[in-house]
């Protein structure tokens, strides 16, 4: 048994490795940057669709988002403006940026900006309500912030076949504002009162 953060261990592996399939094995992790090796761009990018009701679809190979360059970072956000979520995909080791553009038929969505006056001017820490139908759709804003990579500062909901009668939102200085949604609307500016 080794000790904890023991760098010197090695340990054989228990059965054959097939290199040609892109099995790997290094008796000591530890020693794999002094002999030219890497864990990087052994695992292929992945996406999946989600079917609801618990179910996912891979997607990888039909989005085309299924690279094996290293890829460090994502941020999905709506690059092009047309209301479905894209990607953006970060690599390193002097790989490109990659935008992968959403062409799923479009969905019934709301992109939400916030505009804070006493609370900070991205309203970051807000709580926002969408009343749509009989239910609520809750979401808090907190841009998604990765390794290599940050999202815009804005909410994007999927409706589904419905409309956002009116939208809440619980701002960080603790003020509750509701304003209504007009029918069709496909984005919405809120700016705290």
């Amino acid at each position: 048994m080794t000790q904890p953060l023991d760098r010197s261990t090695w340990h054989d592996a228990i059965g054959e490795i097939d290199y040609e399939h892109g099995e790997i094995w290094f008796e000591n992790p530890f020693e794999m940057a002094a002999q030219g090796q890497n864990l990087s761009a052994f695992e292929r990018n992945r996406v999946y669709l989600n079917l609801g009701a618990g179910g996912f679809l891979d997607a990888s190979f039909a989005s085309r988002a299924d690279i094996d360059s290293d890829s460090r970072s994502v941020i999905a956000a709506d690059f092009d403006r047309d209301g479905r979520p894209d990607l953006l995909v970060g690599s390193v080791g002097g790989g490109s940026l990659r935008l992968f553009l959403n062409r799923i038929p479009n969905q019934r969505r709301l992109r939400i900006e916030l505009v804070g006056k006493t609370s900070n001017r991205l309203g970051i820490g807000s709580r926002v309500t969408a009343h749509v139908g009989d239910r609520q759709v809750i979401r808090d804003l907190f841009p998604p912030n990765g390794f290599m990579g940050q999202g815009p500062a804005e909410l994007d909901i999927g409706l589904g076949g419905e409309q956002a009668t009116s939208v809440s939102v619980r701002w960080p200085s603790g003020a509750v504002q509701t304003v209504a949604v007009d029918d069709g609307s496909t984005q919405l500016r809120i700016v705290e009162e």
